[in-house]
């Protein structure tokens, strides 16, 4: 047995809390990672993994072995970082997490030309709201739209973020166009779960509260429900920007201001930038500058 593979195998099972998971993680067979760990316990005689039909959970001999693996798999990531650094040829599996809306529509049809250029390199995208966490879930690089990136992370900001109220035409026709903030109180209203100003928005100097007919924690769902008329929406303009000049959705209250954020590419600390990675990122700053998308 390879005692890395071993060691391997059982940290992302105690990560991923699943041998499915971890097999995902790995790209391998669940029966593959379950015997490979089970080989690693019969070699240390020790149970490391206690396991039943509901869930997979270390023993506290396993949470002390993990925590030497944890800096023994980090040091391994180094080194390799460490060799792909010093190639001369962009190369290696980058994988990149993103939002779910942004993914679609400005990542994959940049990867056309990009992957064209540079046939060393794949791409694992793992597309979600939530917040990765890049070293424990394996990642080079993830995309974040945020006021202020979290401390102690490498960031790189690469676009502007700007909201504004859209609503569809036809709910525009059946329910009127507000003029001014106030008039949003007797609108429908759908947010986005995930923001703090869900249930107030920031229009100018004005903070409008408001009560959501819809919630979304998924930015295209937010987008549907602007399309299919369900009422008055605050959404990136990047997420409509095609809707809005195919007259799909119409922007309202244009005079006041609303809240802005910042793209931001995010590195994890313990890693070097690689060749790859940094030229992937180079790449969807130029081609979010040739869609408009400022700084």
């Amino acid at each position: 047995m390879d005692s890395f593979a071993g060691i391997e195998a059982f940290a992302r099972v105690v990560e991923t809390g699943s041998f499915t998971a971890a097999a995902r993680q790995l790209q391998t067979a669940k029966s593959s990672v379950s015997e490979t760990v089970r080989a690693l316990e019969e070699r240390l005689g020790v149970r490391l993994l206690q396991r039943t039909t509901r869930s997979v959970r270390p023993t506290e001999a396993g949470n002390a072995f993990y925590a030497r693996c944890r800096r023994l798999l980090e040091e391994a990531d180094n080194a390799r970082a460490e060799a792909q650094a010093l190639h001369a040829v962009p190369a290696g599996r980058l994988r990149v997490a993103a939002p779910d809306g942004f993914a679609p529509r400005y990542l994959v049809p940049s990867l056309v030309s990009f992957l064209a250029a540079h046939p060393a390199i794949e791409v694992e995208l793992v597309e979600s709201m939530a917040l990765a966490r890049l070293v424990d879930e394996g990642l080079d690089l993830a995309i974040r739209v945020t006021r202020q990136p979290e401390p102690g992370l490498v960031v790189r900001r690469i676009a502007r973020s700007q909201t504004s109220v859209v609503a569809s035409p036809g709910y525009l026709a059946a329910f009127g166009t507000p003029s001014v903030p106030e008039d949003v109180a007797r609108h429908r209203c759908i947010a986005f779960a995930p923001m703090h100003w869900r249930d107030t928005w920031y229009l100018g100097e004005a903070r409008v509260p408001v009560q959501p007919r819809l919630l979304s924690h998924s930015t295209e769902s937010l987008r549907a429900a602007a399309l299919a008329g369900l009422g008055l929406v605050v959404i990136p303009d990047w997420m409509v920007a095609d809707a809005l000049a195919a007259g799909q959705l119409v922007r309202v209250l244009e005079q006041f201001s609303t809240p802005a954020a910042g793209i931001y590419a995010v590195y994890p600390t313990n890693r070097l930038i690689t060749p790859a990675v940094r030229t992937f990122v180079d790449h969807i700053v130029r081609d979010l500058r040739s869609r408009g998308i400022s700084p």
